[in-house]
């Protein structure tokens, strides 16, 4: 039994160590275009969230990238993209909005999806092979393309929960903070007009809910907190 699950076994290795690599060498790019974060009103919000957080130190890295955009590297560390600050900049957005963001990557970071993704990238990319293999020899062509469609509707699903997930640390961050969330909704609500994006009818193959379902979450968990207490 062992020894017919070793294939198995070395393509799960191969992918993980492969997405190991890739995620090393873009910390090492994300690391090379960015800078520290250094904005007095910033580093309010930065310090309301240590102080929530029983922390020493928080370091924001600014991407050099026109993106509206935050994310968690592999390594660790969260960056916010200068769109992003430009949209702040031109009076877009608030500083409470961006902290809300900022709070969002916190959560992914704390709750360790970058370390689950590792894994279940690896997992399901494996599986995707040998499910597409297999395919390809019961439906010639179409085979691949089936088993790599399933494999998107599997991450998208699991990327969906994690964003919720983060919703919600982010949520409670916010309010411990003293910062609230009607940032975090605002930025929400208004986040598609300045990406330009446009949320299809069918969303289960999308990485992110759409911020209808996500500002809808925020709202009955907001409210929870209110009949709990």
């Amino acid at each position: 039994m062992i020894i017919k699950l070793i294939p198995i076994i070395f393509v799960i290795l191969f992918f993980y160590l492969s997405f190991v690599y890739s995620s090393k060498s873009m910390s090492r790019k994300l690391k090379k275009n960015s800078v520290p974060l250094k904005d007095p009103i910033f580093q309010l919000h930065l310090d309301s969230f240590c102080k929530a957080l029983n922390l020493s130190h928080l370091q924001i890295k600014v991407l050099d990238d026109r993106q509206i955009n935050g994310l968690v590297a592999p390594d660790g560390s969260i960056y916010i993209t200068q769109g992003f600050f430009d949209k702040y900049n031109s009076g877009q957005v608030s500083s409470a909005e961006i902290a809300s963001v900022i709070a969002h990557e916190l959560g992914h970071l704390a709750l360790g999806h970058t370390k689950k993704r590792m894994v279940t990238f690896s997992a399901i990319s494996a599986l995707t092979f040998a499910l597409s293999t297999f395919l390809s020899r019961v439906v010639p062509y179409l085979g691949s393309i089936i088993g790599r469609y399933l494999s998107q509707l599997i991450l998208a699903g699991l990327s969906r929960k994690d964003e919720f997930e983060a919703d919600a640390y982010a949520s409670a961050l916010l309010v411990k903070a003293g910062i609230g969330i009607v940032p975090q909704i605002s930025l929400l609500e208004k986040i598609n007009t300045l990406t330009g994006a446009i949320t299809p009818k069918i969303t289960w193959t999308m990485s992110h809910p759409s911020t209808v379902e996500r500002v809808k979450a925020i709202k009955k968990l907001a409210s929870s907190w209110v009949t709990d207490a």
